[in-house]
């Protein structure tokens, strides 16, 4: 009697396919490399067949692991369904997700998996906007769920991570005046910041207005000005520093809060699941 393939093994592969390596693969998993080398080897001893050829390139699926990814993706699929059937109170239908604007390439790589193998009966759409906006239309209805900034002083929705904010670049004129970017959106950044430049001593000039922060990166970028902007955005640029000049400005940084928020769809559904796959799934 042939033995039945194990799923797990069948996920680790496409996943390494996925995300394009072995290393990559096993920071998606929360695994290590030398783990998900080892599920590779089994699954590889398992079906007498060699599924990848490793080069300096990256890898190369092999003729049987060809097949093994176009089936492999149906038993998943098949799987991921009939665990939704099994599940009482199981998501189904049309549902409404928002997330903010500038986080979007990043949720929707770790949220939209959720959606296609653990609720195969959910028909997602997405709404990027801003968070107040977001706020809005799941109080209305308008929108299920979304993950939200957290206004200040407040504890709302289920908290998912937590992150700083600061001020990148140095850019000033011949007088000492701040030559800001920011967002011309409403926002809890945009609130902040200009809150920041009205309670500092030096003067500032409004070079850039921006509907997102990514342009207000490029902004600090290419040194055409400072801007407030999350860690995870600005990555590695040059913090703002205390200036010298006529007045100074020391520029301060603050903690954004973000939490997933549901609507009265969820009223009557335990949303403590949910809230900790997609929790899971953001911290890998």
């Amino acid at each position: 009697m042939l033995p039945a393939l194990n799923l797990e093994l069948i996920r680790t592969f496409l996943t390494v396919l996925k995300e394009g390596g072995f290393k990559a693969g096993a920071e998606r998993l929360n695994k290590t490399p030398a783990a998900i080398s080892m599920q590779i080897k089994r699954l590889e001893e398992q079906l007498n067949q060699r599924l990848l050829e490793r080069s300096n390139k990256g890898i190369v699926l092999t003729a049987a692991g060809e097949v093994l990814k176009v089936k492999g993706e149906r038993l998943l699929s098949l799987n991921y369904e009939l665990l939704g059937d099994m599940r009482h109170e199981e998501l189904s239908g049309r549902l409404s997700f928002g997330a903010p604007t500038d986080y979007a390439p990043t949720l929707l790589k770790k949220i939209m998996p959720i959606f296609v193998m653990e609720f195969p009966k959910v028909d997602p759409k997405i709404i990027l906007e801003p968070s107040r906006n977001l706020r809005r239309r799941v109080q209305s209805g308008a929108l299920d769920m979304a993950i939200v900034a957290r206004e200040p002083n407040t504890d709302e929705g289920h908290h998912l991570w937590t992150e700083e904010v600061a001020w990148y670049g140095n850019k000033t004129d011949v007088n000492g005046a701040l030559i800001v970017g920011l967002l011309g959106v409403d926002c809890i950044l945009r609130d902040r910041a200009l809150g920041m430049l009205k309670a500092a001593p030096s003067s500032h000039v409004l070079a850039l207005e921006s509907a997102s922060v990514v342009s207000l990166f490029e902004g600090v970028e290419a040194g055409f000005c400072q801007a407030f902007l999350p860690v995870s955005v600005a990555g590695n640029t040059i913090r703002s520093s205390v200036l010298n000049g006529p007045t100074k400005f020391n520029p301060t940084t603050m903690k954004l809060e973000f939490a997933l928020i549901f609507g009265k769809r969820f009223e009557k559904f335990d949303t403590s699941d949910l809230t900790s796959r997609i929790k899971r799934a953001l911290e890998q």
